[in-house]
């Protein structure tokens, strides 16, 4: 019985940190509170633009898009344009300042832009 309850406590231990590592991987974790200052420090070509219209409806990360609010909004879109090597990126693909409705980071340092 003792062994029994040793696997038990084993297995239980174990997927709390599989759900620990799902959890961390999930948008909350890579939709900072403070996304604008990661927008600004942001480097490299590792970038993509998603509009957010492609996004399913029941998507988390549009939910969390149509809860900012407009001074989040504004944040973000200043700190595009302090980011000049971004900003002048995403002008060379067509994106106006004003549709940047949110951003994200991954886990790999990426970026994620979302545009109306």
């Amino acid at each position: 019985m003792n062994r029994i309850a040793k696997v038990t406590v084993i297995a239980t231990l174990s997927a709390l940190t599989f759900g620990g590592i799902s959890y961390a991987a999930s948008a909350e974790m890579n939709w900072p509170a403070q996304i604008d200052q990661t927008v600004r420090t942001f480097k490299g070509d590792n970038f993509r633009v998603v509009d957010v219209d492609t996004l399913s409806r029941a998507s988390e990360v549009r939910s969390r898009i149509s809860d900012e609010s407009p001074r989040q909004i504004a944040a973000l879109q200043s700190a595009v344009e302090a980011n000049k090597p971004l900003a002048a990126k995403l002008k060379a693909q067509n994106v106006e300042m004003d549709n940047i409705a949110g951003a994200s980071q991954a886990a790999d340092g990426g970026l994620t832009i979302y545009v109306r």
